[in-house]
C-alpha cells in the first residue's frame, strides 16, 4: 500500500506538471537564484559552506547523511530513521537553527528539527553557516544555521528527472524532479518517497533492530513570475507526512510509534526601486505529530502548531560600497496539545544592518531587538570586519550576541513547564583566516562561546521534572576545511575536508558536556572521465561522555561509505549507480546500547528527459 502511495502521486505529478512559452527578457537573475538572499549578503565575516546538487545526490536523502558525512556538525542517533540530533560547536539540537527560505523553521514543541525528517532532495542546495546567527534568524540561531534552498531559473528549459533506489533492509526510494520557465515565469517540482523495513542485523549479537520500520513521503513546490521589469512575485510550499518505529535498546524492546506531517508555504513580493530593495515574506507553518506508546493501540498524544509570519526588508544602496537594511519581523503561533493544553504567542522583531566595503577593508554591523509579552528579549548584535592581505589571502573576525527562547514544552508542559523562564543568551567570537588559489582552498576558524541561563530540565525538590535557567557553559574550539579541484584533459579530481575541534565545559561541575565529541573530522574524493565517476567518504567521530560526571563514555569509530556512477546516452540521459555503505562492517554505536547498520548496499537508476 505504502508503494502504491508513492507511484500514483508520482503519476498524477508527472502528468499535471506544466511546460511554459518563451517570453520577454528579464534581468536582475542573481535577486531570483535564492530566497534568502541575507545569508550571502549578511555572512561576509563568518564561514558559510554551500553544498551543491552535486553532493546532495551522493548521500542518502536523509538530511542527516549529508551533514554527517560533509560537515564538523555531530549526530545522535536514535538509529537509521530514529530521532537525529545535531551537534554544532558543542551546542544542542535545540541550539542549531534550521532555515527554509529565509524562514526559521524549527519546532515550537522542543525547539529543534529532526534531521531525519529532512529529505535532501526536495533543495538545491544545502548551506552551513557557522556561528551566532540571531541577529538575522532569531531564536536558536547559536552554534550555526542549516539552509535549505530552493532557487528559480529564467532560462527557456524544461527538465526532468527519474531516480529510483532499492537497497539493503528492504529499503525502496523514489525521487521525481522537473523544472520549466520561461524568460518571465518559472516553475519546479520535486516529489520524494521512502520506505524501509530497517531490520539491520546488530554485528556482534543474535539480535535486529525491532521496530525501526519508516515511510515517508515529501513533496516541495515553487512558482517566480515577473509581473514587470521591477517586480517578481514567487511561491515556495513544502510538505511532509511520515510514519515511523522507534527502535529498542540492546536492553529494552519497544513498540511504539510516531506520525509526524509538516506543511510550510512561503510568499515573496519583491521589488526594486533605484537604490531601494523592497522584500515582503508572509508565511504559514503547520506542524502536526502523533505518538503511540503502543503502535497496536488507538490512543496517542498529540501536538498541533500554526505559525504565521510577516517579516519586511527594505535595503538602501546608500553608495556602490555602502548599503543599509531594515527589517521588521512578526510571528503569530496558536500551539495545542495532550501535555500543553493551548497557547497563542505573538513575537514582533526589529533590526538593522549595515555593510560598508572600503577595498581591502570591510565590516559589518547588525543588531535585532525582539518584542513579546511571554518573556524578556534580550538585545541581538553582531560586529564584523575583514581585511584581504593579498589577492589571496584574507583575515575575518566576528562577535556577536545571539539567544534562545523557551519553547511550548518548555514553558506549558502539563506536569512541570515553568512560564517564568528567561531566553538562554551566548556571547561568541571568531577569528578566521582563508586561502584561495586557483584549484585550492583553505580555511582555519577558532572560536570562543559562552553561553548563560542555558535551558535544562532539572528534578526539583519532590522529584518532578522541570526546565530551568540553570547553567553556564563555555565551548572553544578550531575548524579546518580544504577543498581541492582539478581537471586534467578531462579526468577531473576532487578532494574535501574538515576538521573539527571542540572543548566543552559545564562551570557549575567542571565537567565536558555529554554526547560531544572532541575531534570529527570528514574527507570525500572524487573522480570522474567522461561517462564514470567514483566517490569516496571518510568519517571519523572521537569518543563522547555518556554521564555528566565524565565516568562513562562511548568509543570513537570510523565509517567509510564509496560509489560509483556510469552515464548513458546523450545529455547522460540514463545513469546507473551503486553504493556501499560502511564499507568495512564497522561495528559502531553513536549513542549507548543503538547500534547502527553494518555494510549495505545501494543501486540507483536515474533517468532525464
Amino acid at each position: 500500500m505504502k508503494n502504491a502511495k508513492f507511484y500514483i502521486l508520482f503519476l498524477v505529478l508527472f502528468y499535471a506538471f506544466p511546460a511554459l512559452a518563451q517570453k520577454d527578457s528579464i534581468t536582475k537573475l542573481e535577486e531570483v537564484v535564492l530566497s534568502d538572499v541575507k545569508l550571502f549578503r549578511h555572512s561576509r565575516t563568518q564561514e558559510i559552506s554551500v553544498l551543491n546538487d552535486s553532493i546532495i545526490a551522493e548521500n542518502e536523502p536523509s538530511l542527516t547523511s549529508l551533514l554527517k558525512f560533509n560537515s564538523p556538525v555531530y549526530f545522535k542517533e536514535n538509529g537509521v530513521g530514529g530521532v537525529s540530533s545535531p551537534s554544532f560547536r558543542g551546542t544542542t539540537a535545540s541550539q542549531t537553527a534550521v532555515i527554509w527560505n529565509g524562514i526559521n523553521i524549527n519546532s515550537q514543541f522542543n525547539g529543534q528539527t529532526d534531521f531525519n525528517t529532512v529529505n535532501t532532495s526536495n533543495y538545491n542546495n544545502i548551506a552551513l553557516r557557522a556561528g551566532g546567527g540571531s541577529v538575522l534568524y532569531g531564536s536558536g540561531a547559536i552554534g550555526g544555521s542549516i539552509h535549505l534552498n530552493n532557487h528559480f531559473r529564467f532560462d527557456g528549459e524544461f527538465s526532468n528527472g527519474l531516480r529510483l533506489e532499492i537497497g539493503s533492509f528492504n529499503t525502496n526510494i523514489l525521487n521525481y524532479s522537473a523544472e520549466a520557465s520561461s524568460e518571465k515565469t518559472s516553475v519546479y517540482i520535486n516529489f520524494s518517497g521512502i520506505e524501509s523495513e530497517n531490520d539491520y542485523d546488530y554485528l556482534g549479537t543474535e539480535k535486529h533492530n525491532e521496530n525501526g520500520d519508516f515511510y515517508n513521503t515529501s513533496m516541495s513546490a515553487g512558482i517566480a513570475h515577473w509581473l514587470n521589469e521591477d517586480n517578481i512575485l514567487k511561491f515556495y510550499s513544502n510538505f511532509y507526512t511520515g510514519e515511523r518505529g522507534f527502535s529498542g535498546t540492546l536492553a529494552a524492546p519497544s513498540n511504539n510509534k510516531y506520525e509526524d506531517l509538516n506543511s510550510r508555504n512561503l510568499l515573496e513580493w519583491k521589488g526594486f526601486f533605484n537604490d531601494f530593495i523592497s522584500s515582503l515574506k508572509l508565511a504559514y507553518l503547520d506542524e502536526k505529530y502523533k505518538y503511540f506508546e503502543n503502535r497496536d493501540s488507538e490512543s496517542f498524544t498529540y501536538g498541533n502548531a500554526a505559525t504565521y509570519i510577516a517579516k519586511y526588508d527594505l535595503t538602501y544602496q546608500i553608495n556602490p560600497e555602502m548599503s543599509l537594511n531594515a527589517l521588521i519581523d512578526y510571528r503569530n503561533t496558536d500551539g495545542k496539545g495532550s501535555d500543553v493544553g493551548q497557547n497563542v504567542r505573538n513575537i514582533g522583531a526589529f533590526a538593522l544592518l549595515l555593510n560598508h566595503n572600503l577595498g581591502k577593508f570591510f565590516y559589518e554591523v547588525s543588531a535585532r531587538k525582539e518584542i513579546t509579552d511571554t518573556y524578556e528579549s534580550p538585545f541581538l548584535y553582531s560586529v564584523g570586519a575583514g581585511y584581504a592581505v593579498t589577492s589571496f589571502y584574507e583575515v575575518n573576525l566576528n562577535f556577536s550576541r545571539n539567544f534562545r527562547i523557551p519553547t511550548y514544552n518548555d514553558l506549558f508542559w502539563a506536569s512541570g513547564g515553568n512560564p517564568n523562564l528567561d531566553p538562554e543568551t551566548s556571547y561568541q567570537g571568531e577569528i578566521s583566516q582563508n586561502l584561495h588559489f586557483s584549484d585550492f582552498e583553505f580555511g582555519i576558524t577558532t572560536y570562543l562561546m559562552k553561553i548563560n541561563d542555558l535551558l535544562r530540565w532539572v528534578p526539583d525538590s519532590r522529584g518532578t521534572w522541570r526546565p530551568e535557567n540553570t547553567e553556564s557553559v563555555k565551548n572553544y574550539g578550531l575548524e579546518f576545511r580544504g577543498n581541492f579541484e582539478k581537471n586534467y584533459t578531462g579526468h577531473h579530481f576532487s578532494l574535501n575536508a574538515n576538521y573539527s575541534y571542540t572543548k566543552t565545559n559545564d562551570e557549575v561541575l567542571d565537567k565536558e558536556l555529554i554526547y560531544t565529541p572532541r575531534h570529527k573530522g570528514t574527507a570525500s574524493l572524487g573522480y570522474s572521465y567522461i561517462d564514470f565517476s567514483f566517490f569516496y567518504q571518510f568519517l571519523y567521530n572521537g569518543n563522547i561522555y555518556t554521564s555528566s560526571d565524565n565516568n562513562y563514555q562511548l568509543e570513537g569509530y570510523t565509517i567509510s561509505n564509496a560509489g560509483i556512477n556510469y552515464s548513458f546516452g546523450k545529455r547522460d540521459f540514463l545513469t546507473v549507480g551503486l553504493e556501499m555503505r560502511n564499507f568495512f562492517n564497522k561495528d559502531y554505536q553513536s549513542l549507548p546500547s543503538r547500534p547502527m547498520p553494518g555494510r549495505s548496499i545501494n543501486s540507483s537508476l536515474t533517468i532525464k528527459f
